[in-house]
């Protein structure tokens, strides 16, 4: 085996007297695919079904091997089980001490024998318990490979048709491994490649979106309560909106999940121009936005309530939240929205992704996500987590002089990448006086919009969003159950 926490641990469950043993496991992290492999090898099985699945699994169980069966209250069990069985709480923190656990839970095992042998005297953070184990397992830049990852993304734009997942999450992951390293520049021009050809993704399929059947998937994010809808209207659904949140962040998040979820990962398009005033009130709305709408809290609550009445639920079903996750008296809630600004908030005062990675993470522990999302599921929901814009790291191609905000409607967003006019008289001028942007920006009516990087400032660099970018449209559509 030749890793020492391993042995230890398969050594403590045969260290029992009994063949059964009921195990509460709060961490989860006896649910890993691959501890439950290890322990198989070692005639140890781990059992977390139903109460049929274990009662099989007790009355057909063979002599040499051994039975965990874990759940959340080891009383939970028939008489004749819990006569013949031991009982045993496990976290891993009792057996890697020091470290803080979110942070090991999801640990590679060669790390997880490294921090095994080596407990730590005091007990650490979670900041200091990632920086202790990035020093153990530096990420070189070496280890990225720039060739490798731009022949990738070529191969999957010529496919004939582009698998937009795989590029965002590939993308996404390499984003993360090279911000604040010397590879950062190269990404992003090779996401100006894969915007090109977005943009004309866009152009020959977007409109098609609006009227796009929701049954297998929400193409957009207009699409969403269908989608909930036909899949599960019968079912206890949470669905979390998180301000601004970018795929890259997102795999951020995800990256924390314990063992005991089962994530299915899928994307929408954002609405266009990807601001919130459009593309979350698509989502609540559940149709095509109204552009007389004004956002806020109280407005995006009656569009989520009204949506789910109209579909036969009573008021007492439903609940929405903006800002905070309330999971007390959930058991009548059976559609519950989320809706968590932050990490917008955070996004808009970034002026480059290094800042803005580490305000996500920074993020990611303060607001307890997981945590949160681990409630509701034990509660018995399905969630969803998806965003209604991501963001992009713009240029400035200069700031609206006063005769050119004239006319501008006041939508509220803080999006520096989109201008609206008031009639179309007034967006034919102001792209008739400066026509050396023609070719960035797109017209949709009186509104326009970046394509490419730049945005609406003088500033060398910020971070935004209002524009048709992948990376503001291509955003999350993930839904989490419990194993």
């Amino acid at each position: 085996m030749n890793n020492s926490f391993i042995e230890h641990i398969v050594s403590y469950f045969n260290s029992f007297d009994k063949k059964i043993i009921l195990v509460e496991n709060p961490d989860k992290f006896l649910l890993r695919e691959d501890i439950i492999k290890i322990f198989e090898d070692n005639n140890i099985s781990i059992v977390n079904g139903t109460g049929i699945e274990q009662r099989i699994k007790f009355e057909l169980k063979s002599s040499v091997t051994t039975l965990i069966f874990t759940s959340d209250d080891n009383e939970n069990y028939l008489e004749d089980i819990k006569r013949n069985a031991a009982k045993t709480t496990f976290h891993l923190s009792n057996f890697i001490k020091g470290y803080h656990s979110s942070s090991i839970l999801n640990a590679e095992l060669d790390c997880l024998d490294i921090l095994f042998k080596n407990p730590s005297i005091k007990s650490l953070s979670k900041a200091e318990t990632d920086n202790y184990i990035i020093n153990l397992f530096p990420k070189e830049e070496s280890v990225f490979k720039n060739v490798v990852f731009e022949s990738k993304i070529n191969e999957l734009l010529k496919s004939k048709i582009v698998d937009w997942l795989e590029i965002i999450n590939e993308y996404s992951n390499a984003l993360l491994l090279t911000i604040n390293t010397k590879y950062l520049e190269e990404i992003i021009a090779i996401g100006d490649i894969i915007n090109i050809h977005f943009q004309k993704e866009l152009e020959q399929n977007f409109k098609h979106l609006f009227n796009s059947s929701a049954i297998k998937k929400p193409k957009i994010v207009s699409k969403i309560l269908d989608y909930i809808t036909h899949n599960n209207k019968n079912n206890k659904i949470a669905l979390i909106v998180i301000d601004g949140m970018g795929f890259w962040q997102y795999n951020s998040i995800k990256s924390l999940y314990p063992p005991s979820f089962n994530i299915i990962e899928d994307f929408t398009f954002s609405w266009l121009p990807s601001i919130t005033q459009l593309s979350r009130q698509a989502i609540f709305r559940g149709d095509y936005p109204d552009k007389e709408y004004i956002q806020n809290p109280k407005n995006e609550e009656k569009l989520w309530t009204n949506y789910w009445i109209n579909k036969g639920l009573d008021k007492f079903e439903i609940r929405y939240n903006h800002d905070k996750i309330d999971t007390s008296n959930l058991e009548r809630i059976t559609k519950f929205a989320i809706v968590l600004k932050d990490l917008d908030d955070k996004m808009h005062n970034s002026t480059d992704y290094t800042d803005l990675k580490g305000l996500t993470q920074n993020w990611i522990e303060r607001s307890e996500i997981i945590k949160k999302i681990e409630v509701l599921i034990e509660s018995g929901f399905e969630v969803y987590i998806t965003s209604d814009h991501g963001n992009i790291l713009t240029n400035g191609w200069r700031g609206l002089h006063s005769r050119e905000k004239l006319g501008t409607n006041k939508s509220g967003s803080r999006s520096q990448r989109h201008i609206e006019y008031i009639d179309n008289i007034l967006a034919d001028e102001f792209l008739e006086a400066n026509p050396e942007i023609q070719q960035s920006v797109v017209r949709d009516d009186n509104a326009i919009y970046f394509k490419n990087n730049y945005n609406f400032s003088s500033k060398d660099s910020v971070i935004t969003h209002g524009g048709s970018h992948f990376l503001e449209v291509i955003i999350p559509f993930i839904k989490i159950i419990k194993k």
